[in-house]
């Protein structure tokens, strides 16, 4: 039971994370206003889901459709699945709607978020809430996440406090080129590594599950 306990809440890091994290390199492919964005979640080396992020842009507007699968095993076992949807709609850099569902081992949850003047207006589960238009989904394709302070939990509506460490500007190698990126330690409920490269872009995400497990994740 133990064992399970701790699967359970590296899919939950998991989820809270890779729903919104593209990473900008050989896997995407741009179709002119059109980006798409392929990749593998990975645990300790080993392969438990898969993401894929379209970037709709025009002009001012920019759609952001998010689809994220995760399947947990332990000895061949499924023990926990996690299927994640989700849409953002930004005009001029402003959220003005979100809608969510998320699959969480057979649990639904949906969440969405409207625009009302200086408001946004949460449905979670049927539950209505209205919070600072400010506020924006906890998105890691998102770059401006870095310099907020609370943001919004797409898988069940809920408004978290968020912390961030600046590591300053990093060298990597990314498919066998030296990229510059800065490097972010970013604090919900658990922390996440990210670095963004000089245009702004997610180029690697690493955090930590519960039970010591690396998670990673890669260009599919």
């Amino acid at each position: 039971m133990r064992t399970l306990s701790l699967i359970w809440r590296i899919a939950i890091a998991v989820s809270l994370s890779i729903a919104s994290v593209p990473v900008f390199s050989e896997a995407a492919r741009a179709e002119g206003n059109l980006t798409v964005l392929n990749f593998a979640v990975m645990r300790n080396g080993e392969q438990i889901g898969t993401s894929t992020i379209r970037l709709h842009r025009d002009g001012q507007r920019t759609v952001a459709e998010l689809v994220t699968q995760v399947q947990v095993k332990i000895a061949s076992i499924t023990v926990y699945r996690l299927d994640q949807r989700e849409t953002e709609h930004w005009i001029d850099g402003k959220l003005v709607a979100m809608n969510s569902v998320t699959d969480d081992n057979g649990t639904l949850h949906k969440v969405s978020a409207t625009k009302r003047g200086n408001t946004l207006s949460v449905n979670a589960n049927g539950k209505i809430s209205e919070i600072d238009s400010a506020v924006i989904p906890a998105s890691l394709w998102n770059a401006s996440l870095v310099r907020t302070t609370m943001a919004l939990n797409s898988r069940d509506g809920s408004v978290m406090p968020i912390s961030v460490i600046d590591h300053g500007k990093k060298q990597l190698v990314l498919h066998g080129r030296a990229t510059t990126a800065h490097h972010y330690s970013i604090k919900t409920d658990f922390r996440q590594d990210v670095w963004y490269d000089e245009q702004h872009r997610l180029v690697r995400v690493e955090l930590r599950g519960s039970d010591g497990s690396k998670i990673q994740y890669q260009p599919g």
